[in-house]
């Protein structure tokens, strides 16, 4: 059963995004959910959305390169359509993402930039493409973009003296859904809560099905993460040491590679359940209560964990939403207190469960 099951989430993800783009069917109003494939479609225009573990792409004067967690974006507008693809890794390297502020690039910035609602500038030399969305890229002179410069919703000025290495591409008349907001005075904090309400409700699924379905799982690694407080800070050391010299390992194999994603998708779901448990353990704590509790009062007790965990995050953002310098100061602190907390509770939880796993191994 495991065996066929990992074929399917292999054949997945090697053909989600292959799907996404081989179809070619009447417009009609619908909108679709496939695994990795989101679409839109109506009469007048669409979006495809498709998303993928690997991909391979010949690149010339290189050879062959890996793109690790693929996004593959069609946009179309009446009679005009655009694709693009991007590395799922570029949001998370600096700076490589910005939402309704102006970038401006000096120096040589390595890696692909991707700007929503706010204007890119690029005075130095950007190694990689620079993505625009309801904004316009300007390149000044000496300015070096080494591959695509792409602006939707916007256009591309690039001076005689700068350079392009990719593709120049524009659609100024292009409409994207809901950019007016995200390009908004207060479009990061509007984003930011938006994805903490999404976090709150994948935090609720996860707990039920915990709760319903694993309680005594849950009861375990609570009493785990209480009594077991020294190996759960070992195991996260001996991870934090062991992962990187792992990964490292499997890039210098071929077929190590194609198992790197499903590394990672099982680090971040270890780590997301570690910091479910350590939710409800902080909620036991505060309630002074025992592990052994029941289905309703388990739930409660992560909903109060999770409270405290991500309660400043939420009033941090709330607050700067507000005028006055004084609570958009009282706003930043607490973001920051919050997301220490969480991060502390993510890497403490993930120990833990690594240490639980462990025990679970030898029959203890």
């Amino acid at each position: 059963m495991k065996r066929i099951l990992f074929a399917v989430i292999g054949l997945l993800a090697l053909f989600t995004i292959i799907r996404a783009y081989a179809q070619d069917q009447e417009v009609e109003n619908r909108y679709i959910i496939h695994p990795g494939i989101l679409e839109f479609e109506t009469t007048e225009g669409g979006a495809r959305l498709a998303f993928g573990f690997l991909e391979r792409a010949e690149e010339k004067g290189s050879g062959r390169t890996w793109n690790l967690f693929p996004l593959r974006l069609s946009l179309r507008a009446g009679k005009q359509s655009f694709l693009i693809g991007m590395n799922g890794l570029s949001f998370l390297s600096p700076a490589g993402l910005r939402i309704g502020r102006p970038v401006t690039i000096r120096g040589v910035k390595r890696g692909d930039v991707i700007s929503i609602g706010g204007e890119v500038t690029v005075e130095g030399t950007v190694e990689g493409d620079v993505w625009a969305l309801g904004a316009n890229i300007e390149l000044l002179p000496g300015a070096t973009v080494a591959g695509d410069a792409v602006a939707l919703g916007g256009t591309v000025e690039a001076d005689r003296r700068s350079e392009i290495g990719g593709n120049k591409q524009s659609l100024p008349n292009l409409k994207i859904p809901f950019l007016s907001l995200l390009g908004s005075e207060h479009s990061a904090a509007t984003f930011r809560f938006i994805m903490e309400i999404l976090g709150v409700c994948l935090f609720l699924l996860t707990l039920f099905l915990f709760v319903h379905f694993a309680p005594d799982h849950l009861s375990r690694l609570g009493g785990v993460l209480s009594s077991g407080w020294k190996a759960s800070i070992l195991y996260l050391v001996l991870a934090i040491l062991i992962v990187p010299v792992l990964v490292a390992l499997l890039i210098a194999s071929v077929a190590g590679i194609l198992i790197i994603p499903f590394v990672s998708i099982l680090l971040m779901f270890l780590a997301y359940v570690g910091y479910v448990s350590m939710a409800v353990r902080l909620g036991l704590w505060l309630r002074k209560s025992s592990p052994e509790v029941g289905p309703g009062e388990a739930y409660t007790t992560g909903l109060l964990g999770l409270l405290v965990l991500k309660g400043p995050i939420v009033l941090g953002i709330l607050f700067t939403l507000l005028a006055a310098d004084f609570f958009q100061g009282i706003g930043r602190f607490l973001s920051v207190v919050g997301t220490v907390a969480m991060s502390a509770a993510t890497l403490y939880g993930f120990g833990g469960i690594l240490y639980y796993i462990r025990a679970q191994a030898r029959g203890g």
